[in-house]
């Protein structure tokens, strides 16, 4: 007759799976949802042993464990509860409540199969041995009446040390695999190569976490490509290299599941022969997890066990699942930046040709235009209107037009080149020792000349001692160009425009501060990005000039913000080095240009 096993739980779910896991065992089970429907069950029918949960929504565990034990008639029928390390009282608890053993929450099924049968199998105390006297305890502020004999307390003892020692074991794991996932995001998040974040994701496999390791990337035309295999030392030279080999289906397999999209944990078929082969040399298990990025499937990361003392469980699935994970986003990352690079070239390359081919007819259209005016001379030249009766017009003005549009179209060629420069981190500066004062009054030189007609006063002055400062002269003018500019487009009439210098330390500050309308703080982030806009101001130019602006200023070495009020005004601050900065700093400190 099977032995029968009374399981309280009030989980409905949580008691079909602990019947379903005993039933396998062919134990007989009863479930009871309560622990007064318990004690009615014990009381009207033979068991051999009760399995009940602690939390109850009548009597607790304790309280089904303490009437058992102090019926006389049920004091032999075995009582294992299930509870948790979480409280330290928990254990004590179950002592003092007569129950014989424990299991924890959450259990292992093998581990909680082996207390049943071993509870089960104990031998029954003598019916005349005599009752352990009652101790009274107190533990963290509370207080116990234990009636257990010297082997019940030191079994609990034991289950618990063993308990806490596969806790601690656990911990130990998870830190240690915390502490490779992070490793391994940072390791492959060091390089933009799509290629090398597949070889990088082998190498940091091995030996850390398989014997070899596998990496395969799927080709744009569904075929699989292997991208790496990198084995643990020359033991397994052989494995590895028959792995490797291509066959005359293309790349050999582990599995017939290459291309699923689910982690799994598999053998080598020895009934066909290469997974007979591949066992002959050495594979004993494997783990193929897939590379998916933004629902895509991008490639598979094979983990191997080669040695008798790595054997793959359902914890190195998740373990390899959540390294495929990190290792597929970088791996979208690098193919991103990739394509964002080739884009970049692309659209350099059509820049090139476009100004190329653009300047060369905007220049005749110059040439062409001023060679009138110099035919023309002073005195101009009247041509007959269009429209009869219309009045003559006079040719000058309009070449100067044309003049002013092709030196317009030849400026915007110039800053749509700039910005390709500083994307590649070419911008070119030539910068030499230049008097601080000196480059604000030439910078500033045409202001009066532009302000007039917004009536707009510009000012602008050096504050404190003279000092040289380390400036390519002609891009200096064009970073004040765009910054009086830009402060020109939105100050109104009667506003004021101040542009000064001073030193700050190891640098040269300049300021420009106007009183227009201020910017709203959601629109500063973006200031500076190319082709930019406030959408108030989305036809007021390219939006290119912040962006080389700030691109030139950090070519040299130096710095560009912005600080604004509404209502107040906005001030534009940049500095500039007053000792030269090798070149190579720059770039790698700066390289395009970021938000401030």
């Amino acid at each position: 007759m099977n032995e029968r096993i009374l399981v309280v739980e009030d989980s409905a779910t949580q008691a079909a799976a602990l019947a379903h896991l005993l039933e396998q065992e062919n134990y007989d089970v009863v479930v009871a949802r309560a622990g007064e429907r318990a004690m009615e069950l014990v009381h009207n029918g033979h068991f051999d042993l009760v399995l009940s949960d602690v939390v109850m929504p009548d009597i607790s565990g304790y309280e089904v464990a303490r009437r058992i034990k102090a019926d006389p008639k049920l004091r032999d029928l075995r009582v294992v509860l299930l509870t948790s390390l979480n409280d330290p009282l928990a254990i004590v608890r179950g002592v003092a409540s007569g129950a014989d053993s424990y299991v924890t929450k959450p259990y292992l099924p093998e581990r909680l199969l082996a207390r049943v049968r071993a509870e089960i199998d104990r031998p029954r105390r003598a019916p005349n041995a005599p009752a352990t006297p009652p101790v009274d305890v107190t533990l963290l502020g509370s207080r116990f009446t234990i009636a257990a004999d010297t082997e019940h307390i030191l079994g609990f003892v034991v289950l618990s040390y063993e308990d806490l020692m596969l806790t601690s074991a656990a911990v130990r794991a998870a830190e240690r695999r915390a502490r490779f996932l992070a490793e391994a995001g940072e390791l492959l998040s060091a390089s933009n190569d799509a290629e090398q974040v597949l070889k990088d994701l082998a190498q940091l496999s091995v030996p850390a976490i398989a014997d070899l390791c596998v990496v395969d990337a799927l080709n744009d035309d569904g075929s699989t490509r292997r991208v790496e295999v990198t084995r643990a030392d020359s033991s397994m030279a052989a494995l590895a290299a028959s792995i490797s080999t291509p066959t005359a289906e293309g790349t050999v397999r582990l599995s017939n599941n290459l291309a699923s999209q689910r982690p799994y944990l598999d053998r080598p078929d020895v009934s066909k022969p290469e997974g007979a082969a591949l066992a002959a040399l050495g594979l004993r298990s494997f783990i193929t997890a897939p590379l998916m990025a933004r629902g895509e499937t991008l490639g598979a990361l094979t983990l191997i066990s080669a040695t008798p003392d790595r054997n793959y469980s359902e914890d190195d699935v998740d373990l390899a699942t959540d390294l495929a994970r990190r290792a597929a986003l970088e791996l979208d990352n690098a193919r991103l930046y990739q394509q964002a690079q080739q884009a970049t070239r692309a659209r350099d390359d059509v820049l090139g040709i476009v100004s190329h081919d653009l300047r060369n007819p905007l220049n005749t259209i110059s040439m062409a235009a001023n060679f009138l005016l110099d035919v023309i001379g002073p005195a101009g030249l009247e041509i007959p209107g269009g429209l009869p009766d219309a009045p003559p017009v006079s040719l000058p003005p309009k070449l100067n037009i044309i003049v002013r549009a092709v030196r317009r179209a030849n400026s915007l060629i110039e800053d749509l080149l700039d910005v390709t420069r500083i994307d590649a981190k070419r911008l070119a500066v030539e910068p030499t020792m230049v008097d601080g004062q000196s480059l604000l009054d030439e910078a500033l030189a045409d202001a009066d000349s532009v302000s007039p007609e917004a009536a707009i006063r510009v000012t602008h002055a050096w504050d404190g001692n003279a000092s040289l400062v380390v400036a390519d002269r002609g891009r200096i003018f064009q970073v004040f160009s765009n910054l009086v500019g830009n402060a020109l487009k939105f100050t109104p009439k009667g506003g004021t425009i101040d542009v000064r210098g001073r030193l700050n330390g190891d640098e040269a500050l300049f300021t420009i501060a106007d009183t227009g309308p201020g910017i709203p703080a959601e629109n500063l982030p973006h200031l500076f990005d190319r082709f930019w806009q406030a959408r108030e101001t989305r036809r007021a130019g390219a939006g290119l000039g912040l962006y080389i602006a700030k691109g030139i200023v950090e070519a040299h070495g130096g710095r560009l913000w912005v600080e604004s009020k509404l209502g107040v005004g906005t001030t534009f601050f940049f500095t500039l080095p007053r000792t030269p900065v090798p070149q190579s700093l720059v770039m790698m400190n700066n390289g395009a240009p970021s938000n401030s």
